[in-house]
C-alpha cells in the first residue's frame, strides 16, 4: 500500500505536463513573432509561420485565430503573405469547404522563399534606381568641366562602387536561392578588388560549391 502511494507521488502530474507543453509553445511562437519583427516582417506572420510549424495536422483560419487571439481579417492577411513567400502551402480536404494551412518544415526552403521573394526583388528595385542615377550623372560629365567635372566624376566613381556591390549581393542571393554552397570568406576577399581611388572596380568572383538540393 506505501509503496503503491510513493509510485503515485513519483508520477508526472498530467495537467502539470500540458501546462508546461503549452508554456513552451507560446515561447516558441513568441520568439518566432520577435525574430520576424527583428527582420523588418509583420511580427503575427513569425507566430503563424510558429503556430502551423509545430502543428502536427494542417490548420483553418479559425484555428489560427483562436490561438493567437487576432483577428479574421489579419489573420488572412499574413497567411497569404507567408503563402507567396513560400512559407505556407494550402491543404484542401475532400468534401470540407475550409481552407487548410500547413508550414513548410524544409527551413532552406523557407530561407530560399524568403531571399527569392523579398531581398532579392529590394535589392533589384535598388539597382534599377541607382543606375538611374549614374546614368545621369555620366550625361553630366560627358559636357562638364573644371570643378564640376571632377564632382560629377566623383560622384560616379562612389555610386559605380555601390552598384557593383549590389551586383555582387544579388548573384550571391541567386546562387544561394539555387542551393549553391557559397564560400563567404573567399567571396568577401574576391569582392574587395578596389578603393576610393579608382573609379570602378572589376566584378567580384564568386567561389561556390554547387550541392545537390534534397
Amino acid at each position: 500500500m506505501l509503496e503503491s502511494k510513493a509510485q503515485d507521488l513519483n508520477q508526472p502530474d498530467s495537467a502539470n505536463l500540458q501546462g508546461q507543453l503549452e508554456e513552451s509553445s507560446r515561447d516558441f511562437i513568441n520568439s518566432l513573432g520577435r525574430v520576424a519583427d527583428f527582420f523588418g516582417f509583420n511580427r503575427l506572420m513569425g507566430q503563424l509561420y510558429a503556430v502551423l510549424f509545430l502543428s502536427p495536422e494542417p490548420l483553418t483560419l479559425d484555428d489560427m485565430v483562436k490561438r493567437l487571439d487576432s483577428s479574421k481579417g489579419n489573420v488572412s492577411i499574413n497567411i497569404r503573405a507567408l503563402e507567396r513567400w513560400g512559407l505556407v502551402r494550402q491543404i484542401y480536404k475532400w468534401a470540407d469547404r475550409k481552407n487548410y494551412y500547413e508550414a513548410e518544415t524544409d527551413i532552406w526552403t523557407a530561407i530560399s522563399g524568403i531571399l527569392q521573394e523579398r531581398e532579392r526583388r529590394e535589392n533589384s528595385q535598388i539597382l534599377r534606381s541607382l543606375t538611374h542615377s549614374i546614368e545621369a550623372l555620366e550625361k553630366v560629365s560627358a559636357v562638364a568641366s573644371g570643378q564640376e567635372a571632377q564632382v560629377a566624376d566623383f560622384y560616379l566613381m562612389r555610386m559605380e562602387m555601390l552598384r557593383k556591390l549590389l551586383q555582387f549581393g544579388d548573384h550571391l542571393l541567386e546562387k544561394m536561392v539555387k542551393g549553391g554552397q557559397v564560400n563567404f570568406t573567399t567571396a568577401r576577399h574576391n569582392s574587395k578588388t578596389g578603393d576610393e581611388h579608382e573609379s570602378s572596380f572589376s566584378e567580384p568572383e564568386i567561389q561556390v560549391l554547387e550541392t545537390e538540393v534534397e
